[in-house]
């Protein structure tokens, strides 16, 4: 009987590799912005004047260069379907938003500051979790 195990590593034998195209890295980074600016639309429209919603929407809308600042120039961001997003909080997209950012290759040099998005998001959400969004 052979105990020899394949030469994989341990994060191989529990999760499945998975490798992003450049289109595909560009296309999840679009819908990532796309989103952004959906959810921070949602923040502005239930914001009162002086209403902390107004700093999260701020947020949202900066988090949302940020996401368009790692596109490259020439990139055009994809349609998105409007009913798709009807009906759901600012929370939700940000949340979207937030599981798209997972399998984003962050060792790539292009993509350095991806890591930074990824960890703003988690501040935005936890922020809209705390003002009910």
């Amino acid at each position: 009987m052979d105990h020899t195990r394949s030469r994989t590593t341990p994060t191989e034998w529990n999760h499945p590799v998975h490798t992003l195209t450049a289109d595909d890295t560009w296309d999840r980074l679009g819908s990532i912005a796309q989103l952004l600016h959906q959810a921070a639309t949602r923040v502005w429209e239930g914001a009162e004047p002086d209403s902390p919603l107004q700093s999260l929407g701020l947020g949202v809308y900066l988090l949302q260069a940020q996401a368009s600042s790692l596109l490259p120039e020439n990139y055009q961001l994809p349609d998105v379907d409007q009913e798709d997003l009807e009906g759901q909080s600012a929370l939700q997209l940000l949340t979207a938003a937030e599981e798209l950012t997972r399998p984003l290759p962050a060792h790539r040099p292009d993509l350095v500051n991806s890591s930074q998005l990824v960890v703003d998001l988690c501040d935005l959400i936890r922020e809209a979790r705390d003002l009910g969004c």
